[in-house]
């Protein structure tokens, strides 16, 4: 009887094992890195691929390279910039010095500054790396394999009528069975009113706008992504947004802050957790 006993135990613990196995490979996470006012986070997706969206800072850019290679990753199917502001284009250099990067994704307009120009010359230096820019009003899927979908879209204007670039951000909605989520880079009013428009917002993960900046469409905006889990890229010297975080907080959204370090959240296509 016992060891009837010992060996069913032990069946049952090989099969626990296998399951717990089978889900790690069909678990999607996306790891938000804390990297004070700026956004930086990798993607990895069932299969083992990974896309990171936004590089941070130039000074956090030998960090976060060091971090992903410490952590075993040595390279990435694709590197978006949602645009070129510098705590989100600063580290793109770095990576690609660091790390083999299939493909670029990135916005098709120019900016002038010295984390650009860095970007520029990596990307130079790098002639095994795709560069795809994506003009005014597109629309691109992301074919990385696998059973997660990735699609990006652009700015709908040339002009914003100012000097920043903000709404020239690309978004990034990613599903995996009946999971999304969603990437917003600094979108401001005039993006976050197009996103609205093109009727996809609604996300399980969502990626907050413009580091938790309130704005006249955030309203509309919050209500109509309806996330189940919110992480904001700001900092002790530059909060969020009381009133931006108490509208996420209605919706019954739980909200994380880069203030109190990384968030990496799963799926396994069916429900979504976070661990900070």
């Amino acid at each position: 009887m016992r060891k009837r006993i010992a060996r069913a135990m032990l069946l049952l613990t090989a099969l626990l094992a296998c399951g717990c196995a089978s889900r790690g490979e069909e678990t999607m996470k996306a790891e938000f890195f804390d990297v004070g006012k700026a956004d930086a986070a990798l993607l990895t997706l069932p299969g083992g691929r990974r896309v990171m969206i936004d590089a941070g800072t130039n000074k956090e850019g030998k960090h976060l390279a060091e971090r992903l290679t410490e952590g075993g990753v040595t390279a990435l199917d694709a590197l978006i910039v949602t645009h070129f502001d510098k705590d989100h284009v600063g580290g793109a250099d770095k990576l690609l010095e660091s790390l083999d990067v299939a493909q670029v994704v990135m916005p098709d307009y120019a900016k002038d500054g010295k984390q650009y120009e860095q970007f520029m010359e990596a990307l130079e230096s790098s002639p095994a790396t795709r560069v795809t820019r994506m003009g005014t009003g597109e629309t691109l899927s992301l074919d990385l394999g696998g059973e997660a979908t990735l699609t990006l879209t652009s700015a709908h204007e040339t002009d914003y009528g100012r000097d920043e670039e903000n709404d020239f951000s690309l978004a990034l909605r990613v599903v995996y069975g009946g999971t999304r989520f969603l990437f917003t880079g600094d979108a401001e009013d005039a993006r976050q009113r197009e996103l609205l428009a093109e009727g996809d917002v609604a996300c399980d993960v969502l990626k907050v706008p413009h580091h938790g900046r309130l704005h006249e469409a955030s309203a509309a905006f919050v209500q109509a992504a309806a996330p189940k889990i919110a992480f904001v890229s700001d900092s002790d010297e530059e909060p969020a947004d009381a009133a931006l975080l108490a509208l996420l907080r209605e919706t019954g959204c739980a909200v994380y802050s880069a203030r109190d370090g990384d968030l990496t959240v799963f799926s396994d296509g069916e429900r979504v957790w976070a661990e900070q």
